[in-house]
């Protein structure tokens, strides 16, 4: 008799009643004065249009109102974000959630072959996708691992740290582990070249690259080092097997699609097509219907090319406020704060790197790296009365 009510309906609720009775303070976080939400906003519109000729309307209405609803809670979260305490928990409550996660992935451990089966999460049905939800964690427990001054909570970004990178591992997905070594790299070479410089700053940068370099040889194994090494054997398409490479060929099919398709074709559109635009002597498996295997391409292929820019529109605004953050921490001498906006953009880097080799573009984590970006900018920017910096 347990009423079949999801935690997360639940937990939307809560929130929406914690603003309603908050309303005169929380309402003041005027939402369309930042870039990212109304590009957002517009493609969450147009995703809803494209149902009017889409080729498989049934499925695209039911993802377009799941688009709706997390513009709704995207909405919400941002309206209730109004302090630096508040950007630091949802920053924790990431972390924590990609902690949890990667210990459940070590309790169950491969189960197919080399690679992690059977974790997952309600938006995630597949360990690709898990791993680009998680991979970037990974540069937030860095950061927080560098500033934290005491040495429990140093010690709980450890151990969080060591159980994401292990489940890393386990899931052997190399888009995760390119995003993972980019973000990383992104964070640690301007913690290092940095003009705007902690005491001991540069010597604990070299002491975190090389505590990471060997702890690298505890977590990887032989089959993710080839699967890793992989990346530069399977660069060429093959008639007789499908390869990593083969991914290009759907790319390009896409784009022709669009050609023909300019508005898009909605949910799933490029697999409804794709027999039609991919070469007959390109292997594909056991079937000729398939997903494109990106999210440019993804977005491209659903709601045309206004929906592709309107995606890229959200992702470059999104790193634009992050800069104009920057420079505004940099004036005010907030050198922690400084450096967390690096980690939030080695973040949304590290999601956009992963979101390249597979089909992303709704997914609730590429989203909340944009919300920390979006709360960043409100929290050190929009409610500093003495700054009259607006986003574009």
């Amino acid at each position: 008799m347990v009423p079949d009510v999801g935690y997360s309906f639940i937990s939307v609720v809560i929130m929406g009643m914690v603003f309603l009775l908050n309303f005169k303070t929380l309402n003041q976080q005027k939402i369309l004065k930042v870039a990212p939400f109304r590009y957002f906003y517009m493609l969450v519109i147009l995703y809803f249009v494209t149902y009017f000729y889409s080729v498989r309307p049934d499925l695209h209405i039911m993802f377009a109102t799941n688009y709706i609803k997390l513009a709704i809670i995207m909405t919400l979260a941002y309206k209730m974000c109004t302090t630096k305490k508040h950007l630091d928990i949802i920053l924790y409550g990431y972390i924590f959630g990609s902690w949890y996660l990667s210990f459940i992935a070590y309790q169950v451990g491969r189960q197919y072959g080399d690679r992690l089966a059977g974790v997952y999460t309600v938006d995630a049905p597949d360990v690709n996708f898990v791993g680009a939800a998680i991979a970037p964690s990974l540069v937030l427990c860095l950061y927080f691992f560098w500033i934290k001054k005491n040495l429990f909570y140093r010690s709980l970004f450890v151990i969080a740290g060591a159980f994401i990178a292990n489940a890393l591992v386990l899931i052997n997905s190399r888009g995760a582990y390119i995003a993972v070594a980019l973000s990383i790299a992104y964070f640690m070479y301007h913690m290092f070249f940095s003009s705007f410089q902690r005491k001991y700053q540069k010597g604990t940068a070299i002491f975190i690259l090389l505590a990471g370099l060997a702890s690298l040889a505890v977590v990887m194994d032989r089959s993710s080092i080839e699967r890793i090494l992989s990346i530069n054997e399977n660069t060429r398409v093959q008639e007789s097997q499908e390869t990593a490479a083969t991914r290009t060929v759907f790319w390009l099919a896409a784009w022709d699609m669009a050609k023909d398709y300019p508005l898009g074709t909605g949910y799933e559109g490029f697999s409804y097509y794709s027999n039609q635009y991919i070469p007959d002597h390109v292997n594909t498996g056991r079937s000729r219907n398939r997903a494109v295997h990106s999210t440019w391409f993804e977005t491209l292929s659903e709601v045309g090319y206004l929906g592709l820019v309107l995606f890229v529109l959200m992702l470059f605004s999104s790193f634009k406020i992050l800069k104009i953050t920057k420079k505004h921490l940099k004036k005010q001498n907030m050198v922690d704060d400084y450096f967390k906006i690096f980690a939030l953009e080695g973040t949304l880097l590290a999601f956009m790197v992963a979101m390249t080799f597979i089909n992303r573009m709704r997914a609730e984590v590429l989203h909340w790296c944009i919300l920390f970006a979006c709360v960043a900018y409100s929290v050190y920017v929009l409610n500093n009365k003495d700054n009259n910096v607006n986003s574009t």
